[in-house]
């Protein structure tokens, strides 16, 4: 478990090579494509086993954003999140016209129609709850695993002396996690956020800028 300036356990962040059940396990195993469930999963470390073998908790989703012409008026953004290759639940999509046609914003919407999906899933199969959301946005897994707790006792002020950007959206979102981690009716699930390289990330943005290509 990786742990803060502070010397607290990061309760949302996950970090392969400090997590007890992943750290002995190589990059390249670690992620599989169960196509009896049409999800990824990661493979953990056993004593009483000589290989990795699967955890047959966890799901793991690849999700990212995309921008065309960040910046400007022409600005148009998308999502992709990737549960698999030919995972039913990938899936992608365009902002609407009236939400902030950011690269930032466009992170967060990916973690947000992703969150509804594995909803779905783990509603039906109650063994898989231990989540985790795998992005190249930094900005996101921080926000989600260590700021948000202050943020919320700042008023959506951050340590800049600044209002955060999106932090509604953002507090929505971490508001549903504590609903499906915490609550007697739906609990029981851990989320934690993997801050990967941009190459693991492929398949995701790979979604996200086949949205803008069918636009």
């Amino acid at each position: 478990m990786p742990y803060n300036e502070y010397g607290e356990e990061i309760r949302r962040l996950y970090v392969p090579s400090e997590d007890r059940c992943s750290s002995s396990v190589s990059l390249s195993e670690l992620v599989f494509y169960n196509a009896d469930k049409n999800i990824s999963q990661l493979r953990m470390k056993v004593i009483s086993k000589p290989d990795p073998v699967p955890d047959e908790t966890s799901l793991v989703v690849f999700i990212d954003g995309a921008c065309r012409n960040n910046g400007q008026p022409t600005a148009r953004a998308s999502w992709g999140a990737y549960f698999g290759p030919n995972s039913p639940y990938n899936t992608y999509g365009l902002f609407y016209d009236f939400l902030p046609q950011t690269s930032t914003r466009a992170e967060i919407e990916a973690f947000g129609q992703a969150i509804a999906i594995i909803q779905k899933i783990t509603d039906a199969d109650l063994k898989l709850s231990r989540i985790k959301i795998a992005t190249d946005s930094s900005f996101l897994v921080n926000s989600m695993s260590q700021w948000m707790e202050r943020w919320i006792e700042n008023d959506g002020v951050g340590s800049n002396g600044r209002p955060v950007a999106h932090f509604q959206v953002l507090k929505n979102l971490h508001d549903t996690l504590d609903h499906m981690e915490y609550s007697d009716e739906a609990g029981g699930r851990e989320y934690q956020f993997w801050h990967v390289p941009r190459k693991m990330n492929r398949e995701a943005d790979a979604l996200a800028n086949k949205a803008l290509d069918e636009a």
